[in-house]
């Protein structure tokens, strides 16, 4: 599957579709505008320039976002070089609607997680296109 952002200077391609997709809402999620399926790196193909941004208010920020240079779009985050493992997460509202309807969505409760634990669920998981729309 491909999708791209806004002005289609930035491409990326999934082998398949995400389990789930997680909508947080903590301040970098919010504010950057994703809504994120988990990947392995070698499941994910990005062509394009990107640039990258890390949160400044946490000591060590466990991913870096993502976006085109061009129109600013938020495409994907990568793990940064603090943490382990082979993740990356891509903004999954640059695919059409009827490309990701039927896909669990999970409201995650972002702004009041400290990291120490699983984050909290703001709502029940629903389905793309049924009970929630990005």
């Amino acid at each position: 599957m491909l999708a791209s952002c806004h002005c289609g200077a930035v491409r990326v391609e999934i082998s398949h579709l995400p389990e789930y997709i997680n909508v947080c809402d903590c301040t970098l999620c919010a504010k950057s505008g994703g809504a994120w399926g988990y990947f392995e790196s070698a499941e994910v193909k990005v062509t394009g320039l990107t640039n990258g941004y890390r949160r400044t208010d946490y000591e060590k920020p466990a991913v870096e976002i993502q976006f085109c240079l061009d129109c600013g779009a938020t495409t994907h985050w990568v793990l940064t070089q603090l943490h382990e493992g082979d993740q990356v997460g891509v903004n999954m509202r640059l695919f059409k609607p009827s490309e990701i309807a039927g896909i669990e969505a999970r409201s995650l409760d972002g702004r009041n997680w400290t990291g120490e634990t699983a984050a909290a669920h703001r709502r029940s998981p629903g389905k793309l296109g049924d009970d929630i729309f990005l």
